[in-house]
């Protein structure tokens, strides 16, 4: 499997499982983070599957904040 195909189904799996982010938010993210992962790999067998983990934090960090009731 080639590195863009496995990209894409990272976007499109971070896509669906954070909705609230823009879909393109959501691919720059996963790029950037390829990049960075990339620059730096001495083994790339599992770069796609960092790459989703890794992104998947960022954009969770990035959640809306939610209001607290009490």
């Amino acid at each position: 499997m080639d590195s863009e195909h496995s990209l894409d189904r990272v976007i499109e799996h971070l896509a669906a499982r954070f909705p609230h982010h823009r879909e393109q938010v959501v691919a720059e993210v996963v790029y950037a983070t390829h990049t960075r992962l990339r620059r730096n790999a001495t083994v790339t067998t599992h770069l796609a599957a960092l790459t989703q983990r890794q992104a998947g934090d960022t954009l969770a960090r990035t959640l809306p904040r939610r209001k607290t009731t009490t």
